[in-house]
C-alpha cells in the first residue's frame, strides 16, 4: 500500500498471519507488472561489512587494552586524516 511517509519511492508493508484467517477477498487486483528491483553493488556491501569489522575488532582490541574512550575517538580522528 502506499508510504503513510508520503515518499513515493517508498511503500508500507502489511503482514498477515493466514492460521487467523477464515477468508479472503481480493479488493482490487493488480494487472502492471511490479518495478523493477535496484541492484545491489555487491562489492561495495562486502568492503563495507569488512571496514565495519575491522572497525569493531580495533574497537575491542582498545577496550581490552584500557583505552579510554576519549582516547580511542582521537586515534580514530587522527587515523582519518
Amino acid at each position: 500500500c502506499p508510504s503513510s511517509s508520503g515518499k513515493p519511492n517508498h511503500a508500507d508493508i502489511l503482514l498477515v498471519n493466514l492460521q487467523y484467517v477464515s477468508e479472503v477477498e481480493i479488493i482490487n487486483d493488480r494487472t502492471e507488472a511490479p518495478p523493477p528491483l535496484a541492484s545491489l553493488n555487491v562489492s561495495k556491501l562486502a568492503n563495507k561489512a569488512r571496514t565495519e569489522k575491522e572497525e569493531k575488532m580495533s574497537q575491542a582490541y582498545a577496550i581490552s587494552a584500557g583505552v579510554s574512550l576519549e582516547g580511542q575517538q582521537l586515534f580514530q580522528t587522527i587515523h582519518k586524516t
